[in-house]
């Protein structure tokens, strides 16, 4: 039988068969620009960046640089819950669009219950994200 993951890496290999792959010269563009527009790749650069003094209203703030510290790795650990629940969704789709969807391929997506443990941090992550910031909100002039 079939695992949603299989099924999805089956629909990833039909997909990346039709799926146009940039010249080198347009990866190494890519890389080296420096404005991140994605928010999730500006959560990444965060995580490998030293966290810099802020100005402006979270200068003043007492412990700041821990408390960023932590508002970040709640940032991170929310968008990698969503980033999870978005590939379970990816691969249903993919799924419901294969040619010869069959039974077998349905019931492992909807007993696939790792997407509900993935939803179950989303919402501790996001409430651990929201105390954070008022706490700070609190401790801003």
């Amino acid at each position: 039988m079939m695992t949603p993951a299989t099924m999805t890496s089956a629909a990833h290999s039909d997909v990346d068969a039709i799926a146009p792959v940039p010249d080198d010269a347009v990866r190494a563009e890519r890389r080296g620009s420096r404005g991140r527009s994605r928010a999730r790749d500006r959560l990444l650069d965060r995580g490998s960046q030293p966290t810099a003094v802020p100005a402006g209203g979270l200068a003043g703030v007492r412990d700041i640089e821990n408390m960023l510290l932590f508002i970040d790795d709640d940032l991170r650990e929310t968008a990698l819950a969503m980033t999870r629940i978005e590939e379970y969704l990816s691969g249903v789709l993919m799924t419901l669009e294969l040619p010869a969807i069959r039974r077998e391929h349905v019931r492992a997506l909807a007993s696939d219950t790792r997407v509900l443990d993935h939803v179950d941090q989303l919402s501790e992550t996001l409430e651990s994200l929201r105390r954070r910031l008022a706490k700070l909100s609190t401790t801003m002039r």
